[in-house]
């Protein structure tokens, strides 16, 4: 990471307020450029506010942005625009030549560059509008909002992205990342290899093929990594689960221990599956309906996988007599009880003393009732 050396604040001001009012306060509401404009403004709405039509508001951006490009060249601009340019630029070369808008702005543009009232679209904007070898792509169906230098060929990363898709859809499951890296490396990058990355990879001897894999798979949603480190394609609900019992599956797989309704609740709602919010309730619901979890404690619950019986704690003593074959002592059915079920001593010892169930032989021991 590097520190800009100069403010970023001032200089934009100082830039910005080259042009007139009306072309300032145009740019300012279109593209969200301060922190006192609340959303980017429609042409419709802007020229409403001014009493202009749509195609004199667009007239007004487009002769403003062109005497940005002319002041971009003057003495006074021109050294410190290099310098954010040759940064970008070697910060996109560190991702393999591209990086989704949302890393570029928490990996490289809020660490280095000051903003007070000025909104994070202002770097933005200028980048987009004065910094040549670096091009915006637009968020669609296949790829998230992104940056990539000029150089690269956007159709090398959509072919490597069918590929890699080609691939995980032909094995059907989700991938562990080091075995599916492996085979990108061999079957999927060395197809479109290309001079570009051949010089960034030779400019930054740091730079790894896997770091160039991960770039390339985080601007596409046709591929996902789930919480568990696993590669697989977006639709399949063990990567990016839509429905509550997938992701609740997730995040018991994650901890694979017990969890309490209340932390599988908060877990679902920090771990970015997508924007709704659950409450706890309903996930207690969920816990309760589903037959592959087992109530083992106060709200706490287990997969049942993980070799938890279902039923009361008389339910479970019972079973485990049955399996031991003869009676027990009471502490070692408190140390099966307890592999099965987070309560009380006392409240196995309760269980215990159930006639109806239970009996105390002579010995110490006990057994299940009518064991014959």
């Amino acid at each position: 990471m590097f520190m800009s050396t100069f403010n970023f604040e001032k200089f934009f001001s100082d830039f910005f307020h080259e042009l007139s009012d009306r072309e300032c306060e145009v740019l300012k509401k279109r593209y969200q450029l301060t922190t006192d404009v609340a959303q980017k403004n429609t042409l419709k709405q802007i020229g409403d506010a001014y009493g202009i039509t749509r195609e004199r508001v667009r007239q007004i951006e487009r002769e403003a942005i062109n005497k940005l490009t002319k002041l971009a060249s003057l003495e006074a601009y021109k050294a410190q625009l290099d310098e954010i340019e040759s940064n970008l630029c070697q910060y996109l070369e560190r991702k393999g030549g591209i990086a989704t808008e949302r890393e570029l702005v928490g990996e490289h543009v809020e660490p280095n560059y000051q903003f007070d009232t000025l909104h994070l679209n202002a770097f933005l904007f200028l980048v987009e509008s004065l910094i040549e070898p670096v091009v915006r792509v637009e968020e669609d169906d296949h790829f998230y909002a992104h940056w990539r230098l000029a150089d690269l060929n956007h159709e090398h990363v959509a072919s490597f992205v069918e590929q890699v898709v080609k691939h995980l859809d032909n094995e059907k499951k989700a991938a562990d990342e080091a075995i599916l890296f492996n085979v990108i490396k061999e079957n999927v990058l060395a197809n479109i290899k290309n001079s570009f990355l051949d010089e960034v990879l030779s400019k930054h001897s740091d730079l790894t093929n896997e770091d160039v894999i991960e770039s390339y798979l985080t601007v596409t949603k046709k591929v996902e990594k789930n919480i568990l480190g696993l590669w697989g394609l977006a639709e399949w609900p063990e990567i990016k689960p839509k429905k509550l019992s997938d992701k609740i599956h997730l995040i018991f797989a994650k901890s694979g221990k017990p969890l309490h309704f209340r932390d599988v609740a908060e877990n679902i709602n920090t771990s970015g599956f997508d924007r709704k919010n659950i409450c706890a309730a309903t996930v207690h619901n969920e816990l309760i309906a589903n037959d592959q979890y087992v109530l083992i404690g106060r709200g706490i619950y287990a997969r049942k996988e993980w070799g938890f019986a279902p039923g009361t704690v008389a339910d479970i003593i019972v079973d485990i007599i049955a399996k031991n074959g003869q009676p027990m002592s009471k502490e070692e059915i408190y140390e099966q009880v307890l592999k099965q079920r987070q309560v009380n001593p006392s409240t196995i010892y309760l269980s215990l003393i159930n006639k109806d169930k239970f009996q105390k032989l002579s010995n110490g021991l006990f057994d299940v009732n009518a064991r014959d």
